[in-house]
């Protein structure tokens, strides 16, 4: 029979399969409504669905879904499928949503019970093109490959979605060397362990291919079974059964009555009302909604449901909007001071400030500045944004810019000297009325072009972080995706901060890319600006992250001297360490082996020595992680041989480890002038503690004699004498029994005793000179344990008690200290009711996961709401202490400087003759940062090296 070819076009969408795609390509936690509702999945679909449309232009289309329940191939075949893992919960919550969505777009979507989603799919691209259709068949199953031929073409995800595969006759040829029709019985033959059937053992694509090619068929090979020789021979004689099973398992039904004609998978009536109610459900943003509605027919009219084809058009024609809809401001290249002091005169009227803002009276221990807000003026004021290398002690400045809403004034580098001295004047005078994203990034490179600008008005990334601390965006565009539903092609267009583009490897403009960039920051600034006002967040901004921000520039910019000489025979100490210890544990073990591979451990000690199994992991095999080596350690004490391996194994790991760590400090060391600059980030730990990168200096060890040889090669630089370590003793429990208020707790700082042995005093309800080592310990831990939020199991691992023994031991605590007990209860409760936990200055954590149907999830989340006021306060205090002690230094006019921040700890340089003042200066600083019912107490020690100056 010939078929009529026309010009229609039917896109036929696997649903789970582009659900499962979305779902696993987009991270959850950045996709969930305040509720805990998961919606990556729904956002992802939505998204890659209009890609496809957008790109294909179909004129038909529908979406089939498998439906719960079996199917007659498991009839054939029962364990057809059966080792899939269940998909998770997360997905689950969203496919009835993807479907909601579908409907209110007018897309037609299909399940039949007793058929799999291949069959719908099969029989309408046969319908498609028994009407004489292209057939487009977007799927991530190989088995859709068997319906591929001249009208049938399946798209096929690549490792990027974007990256989509057009399978037609020729790509099945040149992908397995066999056509599509005879795609079935390579299947057949190769199995599919993803729906848990067995193929030909030994026998994969090119095997298979091969014998069709020779024979012809599934058919021709069976008959011809006896002519293969070897054991692939032999697999497939003993397979024959098996692979007839399967070639009838995976064929696809192409005749399902599905009760549908070809003419009804027309795009359909959108109905804009049920998509506002959905999208406003999903808390999906206004720039998705217009992308989504206009991708299915171009818009749409002002009436609640209308024919999408009659859907009108948005222009796109406006020249001051780019692609996204941004409006961008019409930059203007600068060379002279005469143009730009000209071109702020002409532009300073748009950026008056209509509502002016007291920044001068907010501070950290002033509670009636926490009210402050940034009001409308954010719509107003300059925009500030340099683009190049901000990395610390390597920075370079490409351009820099100066923009109202409406105007921007781009300057490149090198800039003349009297161009650079109206820069300064500009930005000295108009700090406080600007606008940056990353001022700390800026400075770098504000520094790196001869420029300095002090606290400017509003950080749209510190104010993303105020915002919603759990979300990290690691550039500008990722930020404008996640706050304004922007979508911003990353590799066309370069973030603040690390521009790295040539001009002859793309056709845009360099200043419509700034231009992007300063529009973007712009609505950020208006965006979030609104939110953290309505939450009383701004006053942290002004008060704590951005003078913690300058203060990080500067340590950053000086960075940590270190002895390289020191450096470099550490890590050939730890790596003859290592060596010797691994050639005990070959000695031990009786071989070589790899002491990095899980499978050649579980091999020597559960078979070779016959130790008794650890527990298994997910995969199914035995943990051989370091608790677990331990735990069989101390347990091996009667078996030589074992012992002498897990001792020998411990002290590799351990002095592996401290060599990659030494390792990474050579390699970050500064060779111009021997300092590494680490980069101390300020919005990726969710309870607001600072983290250090590049190296990260976080991870020295300081509980070990080894560990703490590694502070030794950080020493005092040229023109400073020694180095001094202050830390906060116990700020944690201080923070927890102010918070409290438990008396108990609070008399046990007071009382001058040893802390935690006056606190296991109590407990055990013993004097305190008969409470022995392991009391004193245990009652520590968990101490430490509460205001970490540990679990009574957690403690039973940590202390390697019973977790019986662990509860009973909490119980006794709160017994002891009683509001400890019911204020770590109302944590949880509290930010369950109002979605969020406050530090003491009224940082927020917002735990949407606290209402999640999954349990790990909602246990995680219950966790970290317990632990996130008291580690939350904590940072916040650093924070102003640090600011603090940075203010003292620099108006006592001394030389010395803080140069790291590690956990609760500030190391700071000492110029010589300074060193009694300036101990004087930290310790107020950081005594003083906050009045609690607990004083804050504070240890210094100096030495020539940081290890010598701990105390």
């Amino acid at each position: 029979m010939t078929i009529e070819s026309t010009d229609e076009t039917i896109l036929v969408v696997d649903g789970h399969s582009l659900a499962f795609r979305a779902f696993f390509a987009l991270p959850v936690e950045n996709f969930s409504t305040a509720s805990g509702q998961a919606t990556n999945a729904v956002w992802g679909f939505a998204t890659m669905l209009a890609q496809v449309i957008d790109q294909e232009q179909p004129s038909h289309l529908a979406v089939a879904f498998d439906m719960k329940g079996g199917t007659f191939r498991n009839q054939m075949l029962p364990q057809y499928k059966g080792t899939r893992e269940a998909a998770p919960e997360e997905l689950l919550t969203q496919l009835p949503l993807i479907q909601r969505m579908l409907k209110a777009l007018g897309v037609t979507y299909i399940e039949k019970q007793g058929y799999e989603g291949d069959d719908i799919i099969a029989t309408l691209a046969t319908m498609g093109e028994q009407a004489g259709y292209r057939a487009l068949v977007l799927s991530g199953d190989r088995d859709a490959f068997q319906l591929i031929d001249d009208r049938i073409t399946v798209l096929y995800p690549g490792h990027h979605f974007k990256e989509l595969k057009h399978m037609t006759p020729e790509a099945v040829v040149d992908k397995y060397k066999v056509t599509a029709a005879q795609y079935p019985d390579l299947a057949a033959l190769r199995g599919e362990t993803a729906d848990n059937i067995p193929g030909v053992p030994g026998v994969g694509d090119g095997f298979a291919a091969k014998w069709i090619n020779q024979f012809g068929s599934l058919e021709g090979i069976i008959e011809h079974a006896d002519e293969i020789g070897g054991k692939k021979g032999e697999a497939l004689r003993a397979s024959i059964d098996q692979v007839r099973l399967n070639r009838k398992v995976n064929a696809l039904v192409r005749d399902v009555d599905l009760g549908v004609n070809i003419e009804d998978l027309t795009f359909g009536t959108l109905n804009v009302a049920d998509v506002d109610e959905l999208f406003k459900e999903l808390e999906f943003g206004p720039r998705t909604k217009t992308r989504v509605l206009k991708t299915f027919n171009g818009g749409v009219k002002p009436s609640n449901s209308v024919r999408a084809s009659d859907a009108g058009k948005t222009d796109d024609n406006d020249a001051e909007h780019d692609s996204a809809g941004l409006h961008l401001p019409e930059t203007t290249n600068i060379d002279t001071a005469a143009q730009f002091k000209a071109w702020v005169a002409e532009h300073s009227a748009e950026a008056h400030i209509a509502e002016e803002i007291s920044v001068a009276q907010s501070d950290a221990s002033d509670e009636k500045s926490r009210h402050i807000t940034c009001g409308q003026a954010v719509r107003a004021g300059w925009r500030v944004a340099a683009w190049g290398d901000s990395r610390p002690g390597r920075a370079s400045c490409e351009a820099l810019a100066i923009a109202t809403a409406n105007h921007a004034a781009v300057i490149t580098t090198p800039i003349a000297e009297e161009l650079t001295a109206a820069l300064a004047a500009f930005l000295n005078r108009e700090h406080e009325h600007a606008i940056v994203h990353g001022y700390k990034e800026l400075l770098h490179l504000l520094g790196a072009a001869g420029l300095d600008m002090a606290v400017p008005m509003f950080d749209t990334k510190l104010a993303g972080y105020l915002d919603q601390p759990d979300f990290h965006a690691d550039s500008l565009n990722h930020a404008a995706e996640h706050f304004l539903d922007l979508h911003i092609d990353e590799a066309q267009q370069p973030s603040q901060g690390t521009l790295d583009f040539d001009d002859e490897q793309t056709e845009e403009d360099p200043n419509e890319r700034r231009a992007r960039d300063l529009a973007i920051i712009g609505e950020l600034a208006t965006t979030i600006g609104a939110v953290i006002d309505e939450r009383e967040q701004y006053w942290l901004m002004r008060a704590i992250e951005l003078p913690v921000s300058r203060t990080l520039y500067a340590m950053e910019h000086a960075g940590a001297k270190v002895d390289t000489m020191r450096l470099i025979a550490l890590r050939d100490q730890f790596s003859a360490d290592a060596n010797q210890a691994q050639q005990v544990a070959f000695d031990a073990a009786g071989h070589e082996l790899n002491l990095q591979s899980p499978k050649q451990l579980q091999q020597v000690l559960f078979e070779d020595m016959g130790l008794k199994p650890t527990k298994r992991t997910k995969s199914g095999s035995y943990t051989t992680n370091a608790t677990a080596l331990q735990d069989l350690y101390v347990k091996s004490v009667d078996n030589e041989r074992a012992n002498n391996f897990l001792g020998a194994l411990l002290r590799h790991r351990e002095t592996n480890k401290l060599k990659q760590i030494v390792a990474t400090l050579i390699e970050a060391t500064n060779k111009n002038d021997e300092r590494i600059h680490t980069t101390f980030e300020q919005t990726v730990a969710a309870t607001g503690r600072l983290s250090s990168v590049d190296p990260n200096l976080q991870n020295i060890p300081n509980r070990n004699a080894a560990g703490r040889e590694i502070r030794s090669v950080f020493v005092p630089g040229e023109g400073y004498e020694a180095l001094m370590s202050c830390d906060y003793s116990q700020v944690e429990l201080r923070i927890m029994a102010d918070l409290s208020g438990d008396e108990a707790l609070i008399e046990a700082f007071k009382s001058g005793a040893d802390f935690h042995k006056y606190v296991a005093s109590m407990v055990y309800k013993l004097p305190v000179d008969q409470i022995t080592g392991d009391q004193r310990s245990h009652v520590k831990a968990m101490s430490y344990g509460l205001a970490y939020g540990l679990s009574a199991y957690g403690l039973a691992q940590q202390l390697r008690i019973t977790p019986r023994e662990a509860e009973a031991l909490k119980n006794r605590y709160f017994d002891t200290f009683g509001k400890v007990h019911d204020y770590l209860e109302s944590l949880v409760s509290d930010a369950r009711n109002n979605g969020y936990t406050e530090t003491l200055f009224g940082r927020r954590r917002y735990f949407p996961a606290l209402h999640s149907p999954n349990r790990a999830a909602r246990e995680a989340a219950e966790r970290a709401a317990l632990n996130a006021p008291i580690q939350g306060s904590a940072a916040d205090i650093m924070k102003i202490a640090m600011i603090r002690a940075d203010q003292a230094l620099r108006e006592a006019g001394v030389n010395s400087r803080i140069i790291l921040q590690i956990h609760d700890e500030l190391v700071v340089e000492i110029a010589p003759g300074e060193s009694e003042q300036v101990t004087d200066l930290i310790t107020n600083a950081m005594e003083h940062a906050v009045d609690l019912a607990v004083p804050l107490d504070v240890s210094c020690g100096i030495g020539s090296d940081w290890q010598l100056a701990a105390h």
